[in-house]
């Protein structure tokens, strides 16, 4: 990592250590303390992202520190916060997308930014920040294919390789309703679509597929070149285990981890000074909420087959995120994770709380946002609750 970077780390703290190791005290770095010194021996383990959203953050970190004279952390901070708000208006136009009348939207949008993942990512440096947005790009292709049938491929191709630029795994919910266009390929009538349409949906299930690919194996072809031979990153068996003849098996459960989305006994994301009951509280609510919600929206709303579309998007897409995190390390490292972290999935918050505002639209939408402003109040008293350093 670059010398500000291990200087901040020091300088601002961190609760607790990583496999018994500490930042060195603020100034080390200009005491000629060595890299190694800092946890995961001062690597940048996350060299393999491409580099969108850092060159944002960089670049904008520094030009609103040098027009505020806030520090250069909080002015990237504030560039992912501005990530976050856009994120949040765009599923709003996403979701109207889907013919959901205002109050059903905005209570969607808004219940996005309750769920912790989402509402964590907008106070941090890191390209999380972006994964609502990728959901959003998500929930507007799929309204455009399954609710209007427009059946271009260039748009959804365009959207995915810019997805792609930013983070992969945020490619879940794009990945999804490609699945989902894949089906469709094989039962057009299902989605109230027409025979003649195939040849259309598997242009835009190739071009979607294509476009997300380029980014990610250009990226990971330059780290390649520069990275030395037999190098182990440090955090290396941090959250993965080496993968063996007989271990696949244990591979398969993981897939379903990110179901949920939140799950507080095992998979939390506020930084630990931020965690109080009411966090964990409303966390265990959305929880059982998004599990829910994808078994009353079969229910209710499998009959609307302009719907089906989103329906089966939103129930595959943390099935699809989990195998493509797995997918991705067995091919990169010979490992899997043990857990996958619901985290990974954030980008799927939106295609949920789309299929929430559809399925609340009229008037059921005023529930909606009650129950939106509810996650609203409890994390905000959560925060003011816990207990910072």
């Amino acid at each position: 990592m670059a010398a500000q970077s291990l200087e901040d780390w020091s300088c601002r703290g961190m609760e607790g250590g990583i496999r018994d190791v500490t930042p060195p005290e603020c100034g080390s770095i200009y005491k000629r303390t060595p890299a190694t010194s800092w946890p995961f021996k001062g690597e940048n383990y996350n060299a393999f992202h491409p580099p969108t959203y850092f060159f944002a953050a960089g670049l904008g970190g520094q030009t609103i520190s040098e027009l505020t004279g806030v520090d250069f952390v909080t002015g990237a901070r504030l560039v992912s916060a501005g990530f976050v708000a856009l994120g949040v208006a765009g599923l709003f136009l996403a979701i109207r997308a889907w013919r959901v009348n205002r109050l059903a939207a905005f209570s969607g949008a808004l219940l996005a930014l309750t769920t912790p993942a989402v509402a964590a990512s907008s106070a941090i440096v890191h390209n999380d920040a972006i994964t609502l947005l990728a959901g959003d790009a998500a929930v507007w292709v799929g309204a455009r294919i399954f609710a209007r049938y427009k059946l271009g491929w260039g748009v959804p191709a365009f959207l995915a390789f810019i997805v792609s630029s930013f983070r992969v795994v945020s490619l879940g919910a794009m990945l999804a309703v490609a699945g989902v266009v894949l089906l469709a390929c094989f039962m057009p009538k299902v989605f109230g679509l027409l025979a003649d349409d195939r040849q259309d949906l598997s242009r835009i299930f190739g071009a979607t597929v294509g476009a997300a690919a380029v980014p990610y194996l250009f990226w990971n072809q330059f780290q390649a070149v520069r990275t030395p031979p037999g190098y182990i990153p440090a955090i290396d068996g941090l959250s993965t285990i080496k993968l063996k003849d007989s271990a696949l098996h244990y591979v398969v459960p993981t897939l379903i981890d990110a179901y949920g989305l939140t799950d507080p006994r095992t998979d939390f994301y506020m930084q630990p000074g931020l965690k109080s009951g009411a966090t964990f509280a409303w966390a265990g609510i959305l929880y059982i909420f998004y599990i829910v919600l994808l078994i009353v929206s079969v229910v209710c709303m499998w009959k609307a087959v302009d719907r089906r579309g989103l329906i089966l998007s939103t129930a595959i897409s943390p099935f699809v995120t989990a195998l493509v995190v797995q997918v991705r390390e067995i091919m990169t490292t010979s490992g899997y994770f043990d857990v996958v972290s619901g985290r990974y999935a954030m980008s799927t918050v939106a295609l949920h709380c789309a299929l929430a505002a559809v399925l609340c639209n009229g008037k059921r939408a005023k529930w909606l946002f009650v129950f939106a402003v509810a996650g609203c109040v409890f994390m905000s008293v959560g925060v003011a609750m816990a207990k910072v350093p």
